[in-house]
């Protein structure tokens, strides 16, 4: 009998031990966050082990007190309204209006004489007095510095550079000498002259023109007849095609006249390392002889035909 009242108080002992836990888990679920809180702010387990628990330590504060204050405001307190309206009259009940509480120290606030205090510039206005305080201490600054004048740079002259004279050539051209026994004789003398596009003509046409100042003096003549034009002049395989005007078919000179004026135009002509012969026209055509005498201008003539 004694062995059976024992057994029967240590399973009432451990029924009321389970019991006991369970009601401490059910308070420890419904209570999570209020003793969490707490056993963080008193610091239980780092006082007890000396390491609080992770969990513990990323607790957040805020879920407890949406908590509490969802709680509050459906807890049945009766707040106190100031109504504005009826100077300071208290109104009782949740919904008393829309106006919210007002707090004894806001109370006190109203009720105090208001002091004037001294209006405070505006940021604006003064960074334009600062900009004009520091223009006036620079225009003051540059004032107060020397003035130094620049001195203008003089003009320069423009230099007038020299144009260089057109590159000029010399030419030869050649005339004829008859000397004391009557022999006649090729003169050459040269001609300094512009450069030019043409210059076979331009040779021609200094020949026809004839002797000229101490060419004169030295007994250089031309025996080409007065008032001879060259029309045209082309140089075609070494051969120059010279067109005169039917002038150059009378000579008063006779036999002699016609070769020396041949002669004139084959050496002048033939100076120009392009020009091996020349082939005499007369008005565009060419002629088998030259004058009344029958002098040979059919073909090509060259320094070796005289």
């Amino acid at each position: 009998m004694a062995k059976n009242g024992k057994k029967n108080q240590t399973g009432i002992a451990l029924a009321c031990w389970i019991l006991g836990l369970l009601i401490l888990i059910i308070v420890f679920f419904v209570k999570q966050e209020e003793i969490v809180n707490n056993l963080k702010t008193t610091q239980f387990f780092e006082r007890i082990f000396g390491v609080t628990p992770e969990f513990i330590k990323n607790f957040d504060e805020t879920s407890l007190e949406k908590k509490n204050s969802d709680s509050k405001s459906d807890d049945g307190i009766i707040q106190l309204f100031v109504s504005p309206e009826n100077n300071g009259s208290v109104e009782s009940g949740k919904n008393a209006g829309s106006e919210k509480p007002v707090s004894n120290s806001a109370a006190k606030t109203e009720n105090k004489p208001k002091t004037t205090e001294p209006e405070k510039e505006s940021p604006v206005e003064n960074k334009e007095t600062n900009k004009k305080t520091n223009n006036e201490t620079k225009s003051s600054e540059v004032a107060s510095k020397p003035v130094v004048e620049q001195k203008e740079n003089p003009v320069q002259e423009k230099k007038t550079v020299p144009v260089p004279p057109a590159s000029k050539v010399t030419r030869r051209i050649y005339f004829v000498f008859i000397g004391e026994d009557g022999v006649l004789s090729r003169k050459m003398v040269t001609r300094e002259v512009e450069k030019n596009n043409s210059p076979l003509v331009t040779s021609i046409n200094l020949l026809l023109e004839g002797p000229q100042g101490t060419e004169v003096s030295k007994g250089c003549k031309s025996l080409i007849p007065n008032g001879t034009k060259l029309k045209s002049a082309s140089v075609r395989d070494g051969v120059a095609y010279l067109n005169f005007n039917e002038d150059f078919e009378f000579n008063p000179l006779g036999v002699d006249g016609y070769l020396g004026q041949l002669m004139q135009v084959v050496y002048t002509a033939t100076e120009f390392s392009t020009v091996n012969c020349v082939q005499f026209l007369i008005e565009g055509e060419k002629k088998e002889y030259l004058g009344s005498e029958g002098v040979w201008i059919g073909s090509p003539l060259s320094r070796g035909s005289f």
